[in-house]
């Protein structure tokens, strides 16, 4: 566990995660959540199938900032091509006690009062590529370093190879 999953409750995490949720455009299983760890001070949560096909990526913190501009540069770092990270492919929210069930709720208004809970989705839909060839993004956490890579493969691709792992490795979160 890193300091910036320490510093968020376990009763937030859990009121973050979606209940039940599956890959609809490349396999339709369920998609695993995996957390990352980074120096920022809120939690990430990279949702993909098994074979690797992100659904999106997620980035929660106490805040009254927007913390877009750092998730974008963290996501850029560990993107292969980092033009893949787009703006418009960043959005932005506030999550609010309510709409994340009343334990959340009650511990919101007694422990962080003016305090939000703001989150930027990061979500790549299928794209063609100049050759037509429809696209998507992959994610890849089996090498040393960094912990993860992300990269667009075809979407018809099962477990396509990570552009930074040797040739026998394939994408694929654990």
């Amino acid at each position: 566990m890193t300091a910036s999953t320490r510093r968020f409750p376990p009763l937030l995490r859990r009121a973050l995660r979606p209940s039940e949720a599956r890959c609809y455009r490349h396999c339709r299983r369920p998609l695993r959540p995996r957390a990352l760890r980074s120096a920022l001070p809120g939690i990430w949560q990279v949702y993909a199938c098994p074979g690797g096909a992100v659904s999106v990526v997620t980035y929660f913190e106490l805040s009254n900032r927007d913390p877009t501009p750092q998730v974008r540069a963290y996501l850029r770092r560990f993107t292969v091509a980092a033009s893949l990270v787009r703006g418009w492919d960043l959005r932005s929210a506030r999550r609010h006690g309510p709409e994340l069930g009343r334990p959340a709720e009650r511990f919101l208004a007694r422990s962080r009062p003016g305090a939000e809970i703001r989150g930027t989705y990061w979500r790549v839909y299928p794209f063609k590529d100049p050759r037509g060839i429809e696209r998507r993004l992959f994610a890849c956490t089996r090498h040393a370093t960094p912990e993860i890579v992300f990269f667009s493969a075809p979407a018809t691709s099962e477990r396509p190879r990570c552009p930074r792992c040797p040739p026998s490795r394939r994408a694929a979160l654990r």
